[in-house]
């Protein structure tokens, strides 16, 4: 594919190959190309691709503009982030203020890190930091209650750091801490880990969700393979 960006034809570019609606990988149809400007004065390519999965078939929009030197996809205009392969106890993870309830509720963890996903993908990433730092409370709060279910108030009334202090221990207190010194920082106007992006902040979420599956399954086969007498 070959576009034209501040004044320089560049060939070779790799169309985009994953749908951000059905998210199957496949070659999608180039249907329309506008050259545009973004608010720093600089070019960019409008495309619309349409999805090549015959069960999806959706249209979406996608942005070019010059990144470190080389042009490449800076947005994707619509669709929904796929997000990472969340983990068994991630999925079935209730809203803490729902245990105990008649009708409980998934955690808004899931919701909370799509949004804000989907808000970095779309270049909002100011945002999006402070939305990683808010689903990593619901992660944190959540899964402390689950475990904890007899002491839900008390955990709800708690700041951040004071629940993984008091409710989280070893590697994975380790994990939260650091992931809630960055999430905060996102937050701030003087940051205290200027060396650190929102791309480590998810790292450091992946490495919890690891954590908290590690803990889920040991927790599972300790408890259903028990010992037999031969």
């Amino acid at each position: 594919m070959k576009i034209q960006l501040n004044g320089t034809w560049y060939d070779g570019i790799k169309h985009p190959n994953i749908c951000p609606h059905c998210h199957m990988a496949n070659s999608p149809k180039n249907c329309y190309n506008q050259k545009t400007n973004d608010t720093d004065g600089e070019d960019s390519q409008l495309q619309i691709w349409e999805c090549a999965n015959q069960d999806c078939l959706k249209l979406f929009v996608v942005v070019y503009k010059i990144i470190d030197g080389i042009p490449q996809i800076a947005k994707i205009l619509n669709g929904q982030p796929k997000g990472p392969d969340w983990p068994t106890p991630i999925l079935e993870l209730l809203d803490g203020k729902t245990i105990n309830n008649d009708i409980p509720q998934k955690s808004k963890f899931i919701k909370t890190y799509l949004q804000s996903l989907n808000a970095e993908k779309t270049g909002l990433d100011e945002i999006a930091g402070m939305g990683y730092r808010k689903s990593i409370e619901f992660l944190v709060k959540d899964w402390a209650i689950q475990i904890n279910p007899e002491k839900k108030d008390h955990i709800l009334g708690l700041w951040l750091g004071q629940t993984i202090s008091d409710y989280y221990s070893g590697d994975l207190k380790d994990l939260l801490e650091r992931a809630s010194w960055l999430g905060n920082d996102q937050a701030h106007y003087n940051k205290l880990f200027e060396e650190y992006d929102i791309t480590i902040l998810k790292d450091l979420i992946d490495l919890i969700m690891v954590e908290l599956d590690s803990i889920y399954k040991k927790k599972h086969y300790i408890e259903s393979i028990q010992a037999r007498k031969k």
